[in-house]
Formats: structure tokens, sequence, C-alpha cells
């Protein structure tokens, strides 16, 4: 079979390398110029801050999928959540939120958490060297304009920068409304994406040479719905440095974005981190990220095109996981879901 993966984040790659590992020909193709996306690390100098509270969940899929890919050496220590701090709320509502980044989640159990050896980057390059190892091929930097199907009702081509791509079938797993202007482009009822809301968020990343927050290993106010985690370890601090002297602290307002909000989590780790200000070495505040493609009753059913050829993946599709391994369940459901349809 000849497949399509569209979006070169963690939901593409995992639906990519899924593909390829049941036999299939595969192309990724990502409008971005790097892969990886909204896990992409940047620069921080020599301690290794990663954009937002990532950490995993022990026996989740991601890590279930990183295992069966042989990548143990970027599963690293234990995240300690007994001593996570709750403020107007109790432990087991403040794990909730940290296992979901929302504040309205039904209660769910709570997972053990992993901090990632080497840090998100390296779990996508895993991912990434693997669909290498599979003979997936990459098209980065190109965009996608249409879909196009056959008299048949199922896909027949792709068309990516003026170039019609033949393929048998396609994954879009890419945010809702990219989806829903391919869907839209082979006359397809994309609405229900349309209604889908992004979730937005105010989020401040920042290496500390200190530990203001000691004793705890994170903090939740349920007042602000704030939240800050210590994901401090040895390989993501200066060498040489000591990392019991040490804080990689990020914290987030779940409470929503804008300059106002990223006020709020600055003055709230004024109270809790005493001092955190002068310890900075490293720092990246960030105003509007998108926590959420939609909320949980707005996510779509991945395989509502599937007789058309098409499946879609990512953290707006129906998954009983959150945030990547969302991402990771719906991408290899996705894969499957094809699979049983040819």
């Amino acid at each position: 079979m000849r497949s399509i993966v569209i979006g070169g984040g963690v939901a593409g790659l995992a639906a990519a390398v899924q593909l390829a590992a049941d036999g299939s020909t595969v192309l990724l193709i990502e409008s971005k110029d790097t892969l990886g996306g909204r896990v992409r690390m940047r620069d921080s100098g020599n301690w290794l801050l990663d954009p937002g509270l990532h950490l995993m969940r022990r026996k989740g899929p991601l890590n279930q999928l990183l295992r069966k890919l042989r990548a143990p050496r970027v599963l690293g220590s234990r995240w300690n959540h007994r001593e996570m701090l709750a403020i107007d709320a109790d432990a087991g509502q403040a794990l909730t939120v940290l296992a979901t980044m929302s504040m309205d989640a039904e209660g769910v159990k709570v997972p053990e958490f992993v901090i990632p050896r080497g840090g998100w980057s390296s779990l996508v390059g895993r991912l990434i060297v693997s669909a290498n190892q599979l003979d997936v091929m990459f098209d980065v930097g190109s965009s996608v304009e249409e879909l196009v199907l056959g008299q048949d009702g199922r896909l027949a081509s792709v068309r990516v920068s003026g170039n019609d791509i033949e393929c048998d079938e396609v994954v879009l797993a890419i945010p809702p409304s990219e989806s829903a202007r391919l869907l839209e482009s082979a006359g397809l009822d994309a609405s229900e994406l349309r209604r889908c809301t992004e979730q937005r968020s105010a989020a401040l990343d920042v290496a500390l040479e200190g530990k203001p927050m000691r004793p705890y290993s994170g903090l939740f106010d349920a007042k602000s719905g704030i939240i800050a985690v210590d994901v401090t370890a040895e390989d993501r601090i200066p060498e040489g440095a000591d990392s019991s002297a040490c804080t990689i602290l990020h914290a987030v307002s779940l409470a929503g974005d804008g300059s106002e909000a990223l006020q709020g989590i600055k003055e709230f780790l004024d109270s809790r981190c005493s001092g955190w200000r002068n310890m900075a070495a490293a720092r990246r505040s960030t105003t509007s990220i998108m926590l959420h493609p939609c909320s949980r009753g707005e996510r779509v059913d991945g395989s509502a095109f599937i007789g058309s050829g098409i499946a879609m993946a990512g953290c707006h599709v129906i998954s009983e996981y959150h945030l990547s391994d969302a991402a990771v369940d719906t991408g290899r459901g996705a894969a499957k879901a094809l699979k049983l349809s040819r």
C-alpha cells in the first residue's frame, strides 16, 4: 500500500512507524522545516529546557511504543508525584490536572511519571530513527494543498506544492482546522472539526541555580489554575553542575493565555519559590501556546472517513488518553484502522 502521513509531530511519526511496520510504503509530509511538532527543542545554552510540562506516563502508549522500538535509554528516572503540593485542592485532583493538563478533567487513574532522558527531543529523535530504519520517506517544508478522491470515492492522490502524488490512503495528523481544510477540498463534511476550539495557555520554562521549590516536586494552585513542576535531572544541567543544587522548572497557567496569565505565573512563583528570579540561568516565557486543540467533548472519530481511505490522528481524536499519549494512541490507531479497511 502507498500511504501518506500529513504532519510530522508525535501523532504523525507514530502513525508512520506503524504503517511502515505493517508493510506500507510511507511518505510523511511536514510543512515546517523540522519534525517533532510542539515538542521541538529550542536552544537554552548549557541547560536542557523542554517547552512545557513534559512528563511521560511510565506505562502509557508513548512509553510502550518506545519499548517496542527498543529505546530504553530515553526512559529516565521516575518523577516523585508524592511530593507535589496541592493548594486549595486535594492530592488526587492535583495529579489528575497534571496528567491531563485540564482543570475540568474527569478523575483518571493517576499514572507514574517518568522524566525523559535527554528531554522530549530525544523521544522525537528516537521515533525519527525508527521511521528511517523502516524506510519511511520524509518531505519536510512542503505544503499539502488538496486531497483528490477517485470516482469510487476513495483517495486517489494528494496534491503537494502543485504536484499530485498518487496514494491509497492518508493519515491526517495535523490540527483540526488544517484537517478540515483538506477534507473540504475533497468535498467531505468537516463540520465537526470546524467546531473544535483551541485551548491556549501561558507558560514559563526556567533553569535555576538553586532549589526554591524544595521540598516539593511540584505545585498546583486550584484558584489560579497554575501548575509548576521540577523536572531536574543530571542530563538537563550543565556539565559539572550539581543536580541537587539546581532546578529545571516548568509552569503553566491553565486558566488561559496572554500577558496577564504569564504575569500571574511569575507572581505565583514569587509567593511559593522565593528568590527564583535571581537564580534564573536560562529562561523562556511564552504568552500563548496551544495546550489542547479542542475540549474533550469536542474530540472527533478518527475513523469517520475511513471509507475514503482517510484516517485522523492527534489530540483532537477520541482516545482514553491525554496529551502525547493520546497522540501516539490515535496515530497508531489510525494506521491500524486503515489496515483493517483495505
